[in-house]
């Protein structure tokens, strides 16, 4: 009888001394959803645990978090200078005088000294502003795959239409649908 109750005894204050063996902050910084789990299930009265549950409920339904969607790349589209997109073709020219270059350089100028608003070809530039080389894919009527180096612009001379441009700026992806119906340039930054 003695032993019952001992272990009685045992068990009842091995039961009553039990919680999550994670803290707060180990939770916070988790996408786990087992430690999240546990730490709800021994903490339920702990004043952060509504949060946890939406942590959870999120991690469990591949939602991502605020941070993770701070990481998506924000882009810019501005006028172009014609002058100085002249300026760059120059000393593209002078750099590289290799026929396609040369051919994909005179299609470029023909395009910007041209008046007619009636042209069925519109200019994007892609400047990266990124320490990473990206692959630019514009898919629509036709599909163009376009390389631009970290820190550095590309072009491409393409139908007007609708697009979807996608590319991964340092490891954040970037999508967007643009009716590009005169010529733009597109700035991608590095995500934060």
């Amino acid at each position: 009888m003695k032993k019952v109750f001992y272990f009685l005894v045992f068990f009842i204050s091995v039961l009553c001394t039990a919680q999550s063996k994670y803290t707060a902050e180990q939770v916070e910084k988790s996408t786990d959803p087992q430690v999240i789990a546990n730490f709800i299930k021994f903490n339920p009265d702990h004043p952060r645990t509504p949060e946890f549950k939406r942590k959870l409920f999120a991690v469990m339904n591949s939602e991502k978090s605020p941070k993770e969607r701070a990481a998506v790349a924000k882009p810019t589209v501005a006028p172009i200078n014609p002058q100085k997109l002249e300026n760059q073709v120059k000393r593209d020219v002078a750099k590289d005088g290799s026929n396609d270059k040369n051919k994909r350089t005179a299609d470029l100028l023909n395009h910007l000294f041209n008046t007619d608003p009636s042209s069925k070809s519109a200019y994007v530039q892609i400047v990266n502003r990124s320490k990473c080389n990206l692959i630019v894919k514009i898919s629509g009527k036709r599909f163009y795959n376009l390389d631009v180096p970290a820190n550095n612009q590309n072009f491409i001379l393409l139908d007007k239409g609708n697009y979807t441009i996608t590319t991964m700026v340092c490891g954040a992806k970037y999508s967007s649908v643009k009716n590009i119906a005169k010529d733009i340039v597109v700035t991608l930054n590095a995500p934060k």
